[in-house]
């Protein structure tokens, strides 16, 4: 469980897993606590502390102390638990081979040639005026290995640091960077350097009402003067109209409820959701059946895919907290959420320049100050300039050029990028695999034989952008020169 905890939840555990430690020594006594994690400081300052930071704060309320800042640089006290000097001797220099058998191998490989010479019964060649030892091919891959792994699977060039000085092989640059190249380890616990795969695939664009919409939660509203704690939020993606409704739950039963009220307005074509386990039940599949409306899902951990209402999200959120803490009145959320909903359908969107309101509905809830049926054009014709406009604005070349093109054929090796909540499993690997592609879905989208822990499922569907070219050990072929 406190592998979750945030970093300063853990710093504070530690201060109070130290003050019980040294209690009889401490209570009573007037004494300062050294931190270097600045948030710690305002722990006695602040106030409506909740949950663990309140029940610690309580706890420590019986001891007369004061916390102060000091930079990790000086905090060498502390530093010194965690940076202790270790036992063992450090090897500084690269002796990998054993120089007999060095001089075995070399003679069951007939070693010649006009550049190399031979010292002490050993061949060698001149490079920069410095002697490098000639490894025979035998022996190349027990070096590769020995380095790599004594120095703890350094990268390309650090290989080449470590093994040019003292050794020498045709090839050995393009040699070393294949084996690194083709190291397992390494391809699962280093992070990418190299562009994600996969170039902006526009969603099919709507060009009616009810043609596609969207649905998606945002939580954590539980302290904000209401029981409910869930924001629903549903869009419509050819118009931009926005439904919300608050909860307290994200179950099935919940969605349901919601798309029926939806549903009364107009039955819609296509549903776009995530993967959370109720849009996957067979009770909700059941329902959209019954309607006759087709479900797409997104890939897993890629919410771009549903990239029009996580934008939304956000734009509702902002507006609501403004909403929130500008009302003189404290009032739970939920009664300010259909005013905040009505402005954002009511305000012309920034990419189609009309209200959503009206072109779902064709007109507006207020009348014009000088007498005119409308500001803007007939709803039909209003509808498709919204549709060139969308069309127009896009941003793939910015995007593209992040990305690159990648496609993966069925059969070929990859690994995927594992999501982990920031703060946690620091040493975790961020990949893991290999897996085996089994299909290609669309343009970005592959199915792998990588268990799906939800549905129970043997294989997922992913976004090229989550996977990364796997090369085996075993294909290792090094040059023999």
């Amino acid at each position: 469980m406190k592998k979750n905890y945030a970093i300063t939840e853990l710093e504070c555990l530690a201060i109070v897993d130290a003050l019980d430690k040294f209690y009889y020594y401490l209570h009573g006594q007037k004494f300062v606590i050294h931190t270097d994690h600045a948030a710690l400081v305002w722990l006695k300052k602040v106030k409506n502390l909740r949950g663990r930071l309140f029940c610690w704060s309580l706890k420590l309320s019986m001891f007369n102390y004061e916390i102060k800042y000091q930079k990790g640089c000086t905090n060498i006290e502390a530093d010194m638990l965690s940076r202790h000097p270790v036992s063992y001797h450090l090897q500084h220099s690269v002796h990998l081979l054993d120089i007999n058998e060095i001089k075995t191998q070399q003679k069951n490989d007939n070693l010649c040639g006009p550049k190399y010479h031979e010292v002490k019964d050993v061949i060698v060649i001149k490079k920069r005026n410095l002697y490098k030892i000639v490894v025979p091919f035998s022996l190349r891959l027990k070096l590769l290995n020995q380095a790599h792994e004594q120095f703890v699977h350094p990268g390309v060039q650090k290989m080449l640091n470590l093994i040019t000085p003292q050794y020498y092989w045709p090839n050995i640059t393009s040699d070393i960077t294949e084996f690194v190249k083709h190291c397992s380890v390494c391809q699962l616990n280093k992070k990418r350097k190299q562009k994600r795969f996969g170039l902006l695939q526009q969603v099919p664009l709507t060009s009616t009402p009810f043609e596609c919409i969207s649905v998606d939660t945002v939580g954590c509203f539980n302290y904000y003067k209401s029981t409910k704690k869930f924001l629903h939020i549903v869009i419509d993606h050819a118009i931009r109209h926005v439904w919300a409704f608050p909860s307290k739950n994200e179950n099935s039963e919940t969605y349901i409820n919601i798309l029926k009220q939806i549903f009364q307005i107009q039955v819609p074509v296509k549903l776009l959701t995530d993967r959370n386990a109720a849009f996957t039940s067979s009770r909700f599949k059941k329902f959209l059946r019954n309607y006759n409306v087709k479900h797409l899902l997104t890939t897993a951990h890629h919410p771009q895919t549903n990239g029009k209402v996580e934008r939304v999200n956000q734009s509702l959120v902002t507006r609501l907290k403004c909403k929130v803490n500008s009302t003189s009145t404290k009032v739970p959320w939920t009664k300010l959420l259909e005013s905040v909903t009505n402005e954002y359908n009511l305000t012309p969107h920034s990419i189609t320049k009309y209200p959503p309101a009206y072109l779902l509905l064709g007109t507006l809830p207020y009348d014009s100050p000088i007498g005119q049926n409308s500001y803007y054009e007939p709803v039909n014709e209003a509808r498709n300039l919204a549709l060139q406009r969308t069309i127009d604005y896009h941003n793939k070349i910015r995007y593209d050029a992040r990305f690159v093109d990648k496609k993966f054929n069925p059969g070929d090796l990859v690994v995927y990028e594992e999501f982990h909540y920031p703060n946690t499993r620091k040493l975790s690997p961020p990949f893991s695999g290999p897996y085996e592609i089994i299909k290609q879905c669309s343009e970005v989208t592959y199915e792998i034989n990588k268990p799906n822990p939800l549905t129970k499922q043997p294989t997922q569907i992913v976004h090229i952008s989550k996977l990364r070219c796997f090369h085996s050990p075993d294909k290792l072929k090094l040059s023999h020169e």
